[in-house]
């Protein structure tokens, strides 16, 4: 297929809607869906203060260097309606809670913000875009309570209500076609113990998200190649470069898009595109194992060429007829 033709002429809104009849009928957790890594830190501002999760190191560099820190922590440009419309179909959300305040927010080292408006903006992204289908991967929670959590999850379950996608035994039996017959449109994925009593979210080990921590291109490539992935289950490549403290001072005045993003476009984002989606096989030595979720960090750069390349895999399924026409049910 001509890659410029297809990838430019994308509907990147209404995607999974417009994916070939063929491929509907597909397990979601084999469909190759483009997500963004720290999803929210695009609410991340010189205001923003110190959260829960950051390193020790912060509470004293912050108030001296607060302008480079902000720069090597956001890892988004564009809000969450912004990334649903080109395409973006998991969001990567880490949570914690404030001293004297009753809300949550998003996090990463900093305080972004308040969860309800982003939240808000995927539930009348979904009403309004049925055939669309959303992960949302609740990662990590800082400075939670037992209550926290009963009180983040009804939320949760009181704004999306029948449009959760309850877990089940046999997960190759949710397609996209089976969703849309169920009105079913958002995954929750909620890494915490206590989700085990609630069969509207998906527990951890039903979407495995094993982090790279590599900070050079060439070793992320090589953890990619070196996953192994199970059948029957979901899964997250995360094709994201990690700064270390060494890293970000011999980079000083640069930030994470320019020094992290744009490498991994450059140079990991094409060996992303050679990848297929599709059910866990038998592995050889020279291949990547099949993509599921994959998520990048600053998904606009360049026309959004990261969401395009990853949809643009799903094509390849239909080469492979004996998958479009295998009965998962």
């Amino acid at each position: 297929m001509g890659k410029d033709s297809t990838a430019q002429n994308l509907d990147l809104e209404n995607w999974m809607r417009d994916l070939p009849a063929q491929l509907k009928d597909i397990p979601l957790i084999y469909l190759a869906i483009p997500g963004s890594h720290d999803s929210m830190t695009y609410g991340i501002t010189r205001s923003s203060g110190l959260a829960p999760d950051a390193e020790p190191i912060l509470h004293r560099l912050y108030p001296l260097f607060r302008g480079t820190i902000i720069r090597w922590t956001i890892t988004q440009a564009i809000d969450t309606q912004q990334q649903l419309l080109i395409g973006i179909r998991y969001f990567d959300l880490r949570l914690a809670t404030k001293k004297d305040a009753s809300n949550f927010f998003f996090t990463h080292g900093l305080y972004a913000e308040e969860i309800t408006k982003a939240l808000q903006q995927i539930k009348d992204f979904i009403d309004s875009h049925p055939g669309e289908v959303v992960i949302l991967d609740l990662q990590h929670f800082y400075g939670f309570t037992a209550e926290d959590h009963q009180k983040l999850m009804r939320y949760l379950l009181n704004l999306f209500r029948t449009k959760l996608v309850p877990r089940q035994i046999d997960l190759q039996a949710i397609t996209l076609n089976s969703l849309s017959r169920l009105r079913q449109q958002v995954v929750v994925v909620y890494r915490y113990q206590s989700v085990n009593a609630i069969s509207e979210f998906w527990q951890s080990q039903l979407l495995p998200s094993p982090w790279p921590q590599q900070d050079r291109t060439t070793g992320l490539i090589n953890f990619l190649h070196n996953i192994t992935r199970r059948p029957g289950i979901g899964f997250v490549h995360q094709a994201v470069l990690t700064p270390t403290p060494q890293f970000i001072v011999l980079r000083w005045i640069s930030n994470l898009r320019e020094k992290c993003a744009v490498p991994v476009k450059n140079v990991v984002l094409p060996r992303l595109a050679e990848l297929s989606p599709g059910p866990p096989l038998v592995k050889s030595p020279t291949q990547f194992a099949p993509v599921n979720v994959v998520i990048a960090d600053f998904v606009d750069l360049d026309d959004a060429i990261f969401p395009r390349t990853i949809i643009e895999l799903n094509l390849k399924l239909l080469r492979n007829t004996d998958l479009v026409y295998h009965n998962y049910g």
